[in-house]
């Protein structure tokens, strides 16, 4: 065989065993209903949460999450997705002051959650570590909190501008969304293997109205149905069979009286310390006006009754992982369950360390392939865990982060071992392949060439041989008609 026909067999060869184990990517949904308590399905009309049970009864429902302190919206979804604490990922409130940009943060402007300098601190989303783990993997991000800001150079899909961060954008027409960037046509030649979707309630409700209000059953029965729309829309796609579902939240509720608050001016000067976002009603944080205060204002704050005080570096925000960052003030307040720190009309609050007040933790249910089905009642584990789980699902290497997949493997249909790496062809392991059979075939074809010129010479030499034997060498060798001796 030639040694073009061997290379042109070798390469045709590798593409073959390159398109035969094209890899089918891993897919998953990964939701969160802001504000759902641990327990808040328990008590609710069966009926009217036929979809709730269906993802419960069919895959796992685990008793309760164990979230993040403070228990507030943007650092527990950032948890949710790094699997890092707010003292690691950097948004450690919904507001905050950021002594090196000179800055502050709020949740509510509209123009900030664009910007990478608030996010892209040194965590990695899920969406980052899905993206660069190739194989044309990419992902979709519905109105997550802290999900529009580029991090890492990489911008997932988000809904068109002037939807973001709309509370009352249709809940079904963000499932669209998610459902056009999963199917595969001609609009959409990569389509997405991971999809992030958030919803407000029953977060903004419960505020509103308390947690065990009837509005809140009433705003959830609406989720349950949005559910169902999910649902469908994937069966109708036949996305469903394949798809694994996470449906989680970032805190759960608790009711507070408006009656017990804590006037903290009362009790300190306000020239002892500065609020640079403000006063909230559950957790508040200070700096002193000057450093030479600092004590003075420490002594002033451990008088006031029914907070837990914890100073930056102490034992007990060790302890919280609430510590360790520039973002973090120096002062943390947090009023005792039954009181708060600032007056206002609300009836639902949450931000309290999760330990204290158990009403903040959120629920928990995942549905697919890859859990178990019919576990009710699993047992509990951490939010910075979540990371790892859906890393796992996705069969890509975790960013550096603070959980443990240990901890989540009672709720996986198949143990890690069964799930173990296996070798698979990206763009980058085609050409080292290809690269290899280069150098296989360079080998090869010097080789070839080497025998065909050791069987030329043999060739030639006995020619020379058969002519020498006839007394014709001269004519061989050219020369004088003088015979030279033969080697062979």
């Amino acid at each position: 065989m030639k040694t073009a026909d061997v290379l042109t067999f070798m390469l045709l060869t590798v593409q073959t065993l390159c398109l035969s184990t094209g890899v089918k990517l891993p897919k998953l949904i990964l939701i969160s209903m802001d504000g759902m308590r641990y327990n808040f399905l328990d008590n609710l009309n069966k009926e009217s949460i036929s979809n709730f049970d269906f993802f419960r009864k069919g895959g796992v429902n685990v008793k309760y999450i164990r979230n993040v302190f403070p228990s507030v919206t943007y650092p527990n979804h950032m948890t949710i997705v790094t699997g890092l604490y707010p003292e690691s990922h950097g948004i450690v409130s919904n507001s905050f002051w950021d002594p090196y940009l000179q800055d502050t943060f709020n949740e509510g402007n509209y123009r900030q959650n664009f910007e990478s300098k608030w996010f892209d601190v040194g965590s990695e989303p899920i969406w980052v570590t899905n993206y660069k783990a190739g194989q044309s993997r990419d992902s979709g991000v519905v109105l997550w909190p802290g999900g529009v800001a580029e991090m890492k150079s990489y911008m997932p899909r988000v809904i068109p501008g002037g939807y973001i961060y709309n509370l009352t954008y249709n809940w079904n027409k963000r499932v669209d969304h998610l459902i056009e960037w999963f199917t595969k046509n001609e609009s959409n030649i990569r389509p997405i293997n991971l999809g992030v979707l958030y919803f407000p309630e029953p977060d903004e409700v419960a505020h509103v109205h308390g947690p065990d209000s009837q509005e809140v059953k009433d705003i959830i029965y609406k989720l349950d149905k949005t559910l169902g729309y999910l649902k469908k829309r994937l069966q109708d796609e036949h996305l469903f069979d394949d798809m694994n579902i996470i449906i989680t939240s970032d805190h759960g509720h608790t009711d507070i009286s408006t009656s017990q608050v804590i006037k903290i001016d009362q009790y300190v000067s306000k020239t002892l310390y500065i609020a640079r976002v403000g006063l909230n009603s559950i957790v508040t944080c200070l700096n002193p006006s000057k450093a030479s205060t600092t004590e003075k204002l420490y002594a002033k704050l451990k008088k006031i009754p029914n907070i837990t005080l914890y100073r930056k570096g102490s034992e007990s925000s060790k302890a919280l992982h609430y510590s360790d960052n520039r973002r973090i003030s120096e002062f943390v307040l947090e009023a005792k369950k039954g009181y708060i720190l600032k007056s206002g009309t609300q009836k639902g609050a949450h931000g309290f360390d999760p330990e204290k007040v158990p009403d903040m933790r959120p629920f928990f249910i995942a549905f697919g392939p890859a859990f178990k089905k019919g576990l009710e009642n699993a047992d509990p584990f951490n939010s910075v865990d979540i990371y790892s789980l859906m890393c796992h699902i996705l069969g890509i290497e975790p960013a550096p982060n603070n959980g443990t997949l240990e901890n989540v493997l009672h709720i996986l249909s198949h143990p890690p071992s069964q799930h173990a790496s296996t070798f698979q062809f990206t763009g980058v392991t085609f050409l080292v392949v290809v690269i290899f059979v280069a150098f296989v075939g360079g080998v090869y074809a010097i080789g070839a060439c080497r025998q065909g010129r050791i069987k030329q010479y043999v060739q030639v030499n006995r020619k020379i041989i058969n002519h020498s034997e006839f007394g014709q060498s001269s004519l061989l060798y050219g020369s004088n008609g003088e015979e030279e001796d033969d080697e062979f």
